[in-house]
């Protein structure tokens, strides 16, 4: 009876392991709000008639992203979490994640009958945070809020723009592109980007990449 107990136990145990490395996995996929910083920046190189090539770095990612966009405009959407004010206890202030990158028209009906196309920003994660806390409902006790931020601007080919996350969304601001002699890549400034991440932020995005193949790997 006690051997049973003690396996009962150990696998109590390593399921509560899991769910916090799959959570902490996911929590890593937003970055915390503590100041003011440059989260990304693009530029564009024209293809054809309001057709673009967009250039995109992120303090997520230490590659270019190349993507193409159709419009007037592109804009950027993030997602916000803001969680419970107990959670700040240890250390969880709110955070955002990218969301989207799109192209845009300035005319409404333009919008529904030009060509369009959405590239995703954000990556698939093991567990649904936004999910998990609806589900919950009352008994939610991790997660305050969720909402979106976004911003746009019209596409200038001369134009470097930078995107930042403020304590309550996501602004633009522009400079202009700066010539590079002989032909050479265009020089793109990130706040902490290719930083070394954590042993344990590294296991735990293993732990999530393993899970989420394995789902894929059932479901099909």
């Amino acid at each position: 009876m006690r051997r049973v107990f003690k396996i009962s136990l150990t696998m109590v145990v390593l399921l509560a392991a899991s769910c916090v490395v799959l959570l902490t996995a996911t929590v890593y996929t937003y970055d915390r709000l503590s100041a003011e910083t440059l989260i990304a920046e693009l530029w564009f190189d024209s293809t054809g008639e309001r057709q673009y090539a967009a250039h995109l770095r992120t303090g997520d990612r230490c590659d270019e992203l190349v993507l193409p966009l159709y419009g007037d405009q592109w804009r950027v959407d993030a997602e916000f979490l803001k969680w419970k004010y107990w959670a700040l206890l240890f250390g969880l202030d709110s955070q955002y994640r990218l969301d989207r990158l799109e192209g845009r028209y300035r005319s409404a009906a333009e919008q529904n009958t030009q060509p369009n196309v959405a590239h995703d920003l954000s990556d698939r994660t093991a567990v649904d945070l936004v999910a998990l806390a609806e589900s919950l409902g009352a008994f939610n006790f991790l997660l305050d809020a969720t909402y979106g931020s976004s911003t746009y601007h019209d596409i200038d080919v001369d134009n470097v723009y930078r995107v930042y996350r403020t304590q309550t969304g996501i602004i633009t601001r522009h400079e202009r592109r700066p010539a590079q002699p002989g032909g050479e890549a265009l020089s793109v400034r990130i706040d902490g980007a290719c930083g070394a991440p954590s042993w344990w932020q590294r296991f735990a995005e293993w732990a999530d990449d393993n899970v989420v193949a394995a789902m894929d790997l059932v479901s099909s």
